[in-house]
């Protein structure tokens, strides 16, 4: 049977790539320490590559989206994939920071192409059931961010380094798998006859919702990113081994899988503003205390922080793609990529404030944004206006 015919396949196999790109894109944080010992750098320089990693992976997602709004997205979405797995494999073998940092833009280009371009093929693919087709999708890249540091760690402790090549396999089946979906059927991803987006309809009132969104993710991605690009660091002021490190920034990446999981579930059946809002305010109260705690109370709170955080992650970007609803990539990009990306632009500030106090002082200031961000969710219509872009529904019939 025609994997166009069968659309919960189609979201899995999907959902796989989406793993595989996160795996790839998280192989790198747990070694920072190393990087920065081998490299001699400082603090704030050594922040400066997860900074990199975020721009170019994140700022162009909307462009991206708006690429794969106009054409075929399954085939992006393979080269995306593939451009991000060689890219990443062969990190443990460059012999400076300055082509350290190329091969960390060019696999950072390729999970920018992917993430939008698949995130709107998703939604397509399972129209009605939105929050549910986005839950599959999202909980992918999670679960490959989670097994990632335990590899990655687990292979450079047995093997060194530059052995990091042997995770290109994953990568190489996942490009197959989505190059072999774009050979069997064409369905209007190809969006020959799409709409140009209008782009002055940004800047109209109607719009004012997506902003807030925007804003929101904004905030609540520095706080992820801050978590998962400085764990080594604080793990190595804390004198952990580099497979500790691994295991914990997994555990966190678990639990933020669940609470994906379990907020595209409850999306669907309660008011997703209040799902949100709840979610940033209580995670906030978790990741506090891990910061300023140690021992096992403080691994407890990140992983709560880390379920409870992500329970809003699928409601932020399936509302923004109500308001576009004919360009979901672009608003994929938008809230998923480009939020992403200007959050990173701040990391080197945390390395900064850091580098002055502890990363776990830093970490426990960045989390208090979070506050904030459940102000904004209060900000967004509950009630849909009668042929408003800008209403947001508090539920989805499925």
């Amino acid at each position: 049977m025609r994997l166009t015919q069968r659309p919960l396949l189609r979201v899995c196999l999907i959902t796989y790539a989406h793993t595989t790109v996160d795996f790839y894109m998280t192989l790198f944080p747990p070694l920072l320490a190393l990087f920065k010992e081998i490299y001699g750098l400082t603090l704030v320089e050594a922040s400066l590559l997860p900074m990199v990693v975020s721009l170019f992976g994140n700022i162009p997602q909307p462009f991206m989206g708006y690429i794969g709004d106009r054409t075929n997205r399954v085939r992006l979405a393979a080269l995306g994939v593939l451009a991000c797995g060689l890219c990443v494999s062969a990190i443990g073998t460059l012999p400076t920071v300055a082509v350290l940092a190329g091969f960390l833009v060019l696999a950072s280009l390729g999970s920018s192409l992917f993430h939008p371009t698949a995130g709107g093929l998703v939604t397509t693919s399972m129209p009605g059931r939105s929050n549910f087709a986005m839950a599959i999708f999202l909980t992918g890249g999670p679960l490959g961010m989670a097994i990632a540091p335990v590899t990655g760690t687990q292979v450079v402790s047995r093997y060194g380094l530059e052995s990091l090549w042997i995770v290109v396999f994953p990568c190489l089946a996942a490009a197959a798998v989505l190059f072999r979906m774009y050979g069997t059927g064409a369905r209007p991803e190809s969006t020959k006859a799409s709409v140009r987006i209008n782009f002055a309809l940004l800047r109209t009132s109607a719009m004012r919702p997506l902003w807030i969104l925007y804003a929101i993710a904004v905030f609540r991605s520095l706080v992820h990113a801050a978590c998962v690009s400085f764990i080594s660091i604080l793990g190595h002021e804390r004198l952990w081994e580099i497979s500790k490190i691994g295991w914990v920034l997994s555990a966190y990446l678990i639990a933020a899988t669940l609470g994906r999981l379990a907020g595209g579930y409850l999306g669907d059946r309660v008011a997703p503003r209040r799902l949100l809002g709840w979610s940033c305010a209580f995670s906030t109260v978790f990741y506090v205390v891990f910061c300023f705690t140690s021992g096992p109370v403080s691994l407890v709170c990140f992983l709560f922080a880390g379920f409870i955080f992500d329970l809003g992650a699928t409601t932020n970007i399936v509302l923004a793609q109500r308001i576009l609803p004919q360009h979901a990539s672009t608003a994929t990009g938008l809230v998923m990529g480009f939020a992403w990306g200007i959050s990173g632009l701040m990391l080197p500030v945390i390395g900064l404030l850091a580098d002055v106090t502890t990363m776990g002082f830093a970490l426990a200031c960045v989390s208090l944004i979070l506050l904030p961000s459940a102000a904004l969710v209060a900000a967004l219509p509950g009630t849909p206006d009668r042929g408003g872009a800008g209403a947001l529904s508090d539920r989805q019939s499925t």
